[in-house]
């Protein structure tokens, strides 16, 4: 989940942060420790509309990248109750915590952490998945876009977070910073593609840092 920008930003932020806390125990006790711990877990109204689009679509099966401490994965887990969930983290230290966490929530039995690099994990992986969600590392979204489509099954959804890397998609990639040019670039080719591609038709909202939506043709 890098690159995720902490809670308690103003807006809907404020007015959803308390209504989850008192909706969740479990999930309220996950963000006090991120906030604690400086763990990037997303934000109120991100949460909020996963939490919606995942009891929306009610799937199967959910494939998610950016486990981080498993607050995402926990989240989509009580909002589709008959969902199981492959979660996939790279940093060992976050994995363990995120196992953990799942135990404590009950669902170890629904949710499974698979330690690795996202884009080499994908590449072994066999769908079909209903749901998809990206919250991993941003530059990479657009090198697994490729096996997102053979894994997502016709009609699927496909959700990733922090798509538009703190405003600076909206410029062209060349008056990015330096360091950020490539991930600038490939973000907006994976917003072109998710959005309008061959594979996909979809959207990108301003919520949280920016969420793009789409559907699996």
């Amino acid at each position: 989940m890098t690159g995720d920008i902490p809670a308690g930003s103003g807006g809907a932020n404020e007015l959803l942060e308390p209504v989850l806390a008192e909706k969740d125990e479990i999930l309220a006790g996950l963000r006090r420790y991120a906030s604690d711990h400086n763990v990037p877990v997303l934000r109120p109204d991100s949460a909020s509309l996963l939490a919606t689009l995942t009891a929306l679509k009610a799937p199967a099966r959910i494939l998610e990248c950016g486990t981080a401490i498993g607050y995402s994965a926990i989240l989509m887990a009580k909002a589709a109750e008959n969902a199981r969930i492959e979660t996939v983290e790279i940093d060992p230290d976050a994995a363990s915590e995120a196992k953990k966490n799942v135990a404590l929530a009950g669902l170890s039995d629904r949710i499974r952490v698979i330690l690795g690099d996202a884009a080499e994990v994908l590449r072994a992986l066999n769908g079909p998945y209903d749901m998809i969600f990206l919250d991993s590392a941003k530059g990479q979204y657009l090198h697994m876009m490729e096996d997102v489509a053979r894994l997502l099954s016709p009609g699927g959804l496909l959700v990733a977070d922090n798509c538009i890397f703190y405003g600076k998609v909206f410029d062209e990639p060349a008056s990015a910073p330096h360091k950020h040019r490539t991930i600038v670039a490939n973000m907006r080719e994976f917003i072109r593609l998710a959005t309008c591609g061959n594979d996909f038709r979809g959207t990108l909202l301003e919520t949280g840092d920016g969420m793009v939506l789409a559907v699996r043709l």
